[in-house]
C-alpha cells in the first residue's frame, strides 16, 4: 500500500523532530559533562589537607594505659611514653601527668601536692629529661 504525500510529509516531519530532539539532548548532555569536568579535581591532585579529611581514627580505652593521679584517670596512648612514665618516681610522674595532660600550672600542682612551686618545676624538668633520654634509648 502506497502512502499519500501528506502522510509521508507528516512522518518525515515527525522523524525530523525526533532526531532534532535527540540531538539537542545529546548537546545538553555534553555541555553538562563539560561543566562538571571543569569543577572536578583528580584525587591524585588533591592536597594532603583535603585527603586527611576523608578518614577517621577510632580511639578505644583499651589502647591507652591509665594512670590514677589524685582522683584523675589519665590515659596515655603511647606505649613507649607509658613505659618511660612507669620508670619515673611517683612524684615526678604525677607532676608530669598533671602538667601536660590536665593542663595544670606549676602553682596549681604545688598547691595540690603541698610543695613549693620551684620544687614542682625542678621535678618536672628533670622528669622530662629522663623521659627524653629513656625514649631515645628504647626507640625502635
Amino acid at each position: 500500500m502506497k502512502l499519500s504525500s501528506f502522510q509521508t510529509t507528516i512522518e518525515n516531519q515527525f522523524d525530523y523532530l525526533c532526531k532534532r530532539g535527540m540531538e539537542d539532548e545529546r548537546i545538553d548532555y555534553f555541555r553538562h559533562l563539560s561543566r562538571i569536568s571543569k569543577q572536578e579535581v583528580s584525587f591524585s591532585d588533591t592536597g594532603e589537607y583535603l585527603i586527611n579529611q576523608f578518614f577517621t581514627v577510632d580511639n578505644y580505652t583499651t589502647d591507652s594505659q591509665f594512670f590514677a593521679v589524685y582522683g584523675y584517670n589519665i590515659g596515655v596512648e603511647s606505649d613507649l611514653l607509658s613505659e618511660a612514665l612507669r620508670n619515673q618516681t611517683n612524684k615526678k610522674r604525677n607532676i608530669i601527668l598533671l602538667y601536660y595532660f590536665m593542663d595544670m600550672s606549676d602553682t596549681e600542682i604545688a598547691e595540690l601536692l603541698k610543695v613549693n612551686r620551684s620544687t614542682v618545676y625542678r621535678h618536672r624538668t628533670s622528669g622530662l629529661a629522663f623521659i627524653k633520654k629513656y625514649m631515645k634509648e628504647h626507640d625502635e
